[in-house]
């Protein structure tokens, strides 16, 4: 059997297959194969010896901002995600109607690394950092969003808004009720930014439907999933059970390690984990990366298969890509993430000021695309 990579010796996380354990993955051309029923011996072009490395299907960050040179604060995708083990990554509402043409010919079409995207319902997108979005529904291009959905169809997944109070203003929640009235129209999903909450927790998560993001669930600014009694609400833990997809998506504003313990002693685990990383945040310290995201959850104390899936099988659904992607099994694309679990004492705080510290640290290693090595730590192989 002749096989153009083979990677041994790594412990596989395959969270899709429950899968955690010894074995080897094969690559032919951009997909994984599986070995032959007869056990014939295979003859790899390059073998890759991942004694000692965790094994996983290529990250997926599903909230990033990807435009680079298209918004203020876009970073560059191949340079910020494919040397940190992530393969596919989520731009999350940077353009909106008017401008996103622009950012699916110039990086969307230029970058090596996978990428799907959500549309501001603001036809204008994040532009800049130092003013917001136009939230005014008058102003929200029904049309348009319409056209760029049927146009671009597997690659735009949906509508993208935030509700923070000092974005939407005077219209209250307004905005969101439009924007998840367009959504029904042309049939898509919405993610919801939550900081700061123009609404109460459970009001917003009540409005949405299964397939929705309530997005930044640890977020500690203003009303939080924590209620005044110290417990999750309930609502919530209902809404997820109806559908509703809860994303951790740190960011630098929008986490807080005080919910996010809150959350997880309570069993109220995210469905996906996501960095929101920006070019001010990458490679900073509340941010840094996906596995640096990964990192403060696997040190609050989610199990390895937990935090992986939230970083491949899970997004890999919403994305509709589902045995595709966010798995090593045969026949899905070639994306593979070699990581090292070091044991480090790492103090990491948030923006509120609290922090805990922890050893887990996982340190990327190789990064394969398409079957491509495309990122490799000097001292590996």
């Amino acid at each position: 059997m002749k096989v153009d990579l083979r990677i041994i010796g790594g412990t596989i996380v395959d969270p899709e297959r429950g899968i955690n354990g010894a074995g080897e993955v094969l690559i032919r051309g951009n997909k994984i194969v599986g070995q032959t029923k007869g056990g014939e011996a295979v003859e790899a072009e390059r073998t890759i010896d991942a004694k000692g490395c965790l094994v996983f299907p290529g990250l997926i960050d599903f909230h990033a901002h990807l435009s680079g040179g298209g918004t203020e604060s876009g970073v560059d995708a191949d340079i910020a995600l494919l040397p940190m083990g992530v393969t596919t990554g989520v731009d999350a509402g940077s353009c909106g109607s008017a401008n996103f043409d622009y950012f699916m010919r110039t990086t969307v079409a230029t970058c090596r690394t996978r990428i799907f995207s959500f549309v501001n319902i603001s036809s204008g997108g994040l532009i800049a950092s130092r003013y917001s979005e136009e939230l005014n529904p008058k102003y929200y291009d029904e049309a348009a969003i319409g056209e760029l959905l049927s146009r671009y169809r597997g690659q735009l997944l949906g509508i993208k808004i935030r509700v923070s109070k000092e974005i939407v203003g005077d219209f209250g929640i307004k905005p969101l009720e439009v924007t998840l009235e367009i959504a029904r129209r042309l049939k898509c999903p919405v993610v919801v930014h939550t900081t700061n909450p123009v609404a109460a927790p459970e009001k917003i998560a009540g409005m949405l439907r299964s397939g929705d993001v309530y997005c930044h669930a640890h977020q500690g600014d203003g009303e939080t999933i924590v209620g005044a009694n110290g417990k999750i609400r309930p609502a919530l833990f209902a809404a997820q059970k109806a559908g509703v997809v809860f994303d951790a998506c740190n960011g630098r504003n929008n986490f807080s390690f005080k919910v996010a313990q809150a959350a997880l002693a309570e069993g109220f685990i995210p469905d996906v984990i996501s960095s929101d990383v920006t070019k001010k945040t990458l490679y900073g310290d509340f941010v840094f990366s996906l596995p640096f995201v990964m990192m403060k959850y696997l040190n609050m104390g989610m199990k390895l298969e937990q935090v992986v899936a939230a970083c491949t099988s899970v997004p890999a659904r919403l994305i509709g890509m589902k045995g595709k992607l966010g798995t090593l099994s045969p026949g899905a694309l070639a994306d593979v993430a070699v990581f090292r679990l070091g044991k480090k004492k790492l103090k990491v705080k948030d923006i509120l000021g609290d922090s805990i510290t922890g050893e887990n640290v996982l340190v990327p290693q190789m990064t394969i695309l398409d079957g491509q090595v495309t990122y490799r730590q000097i001292d590996f192989q």
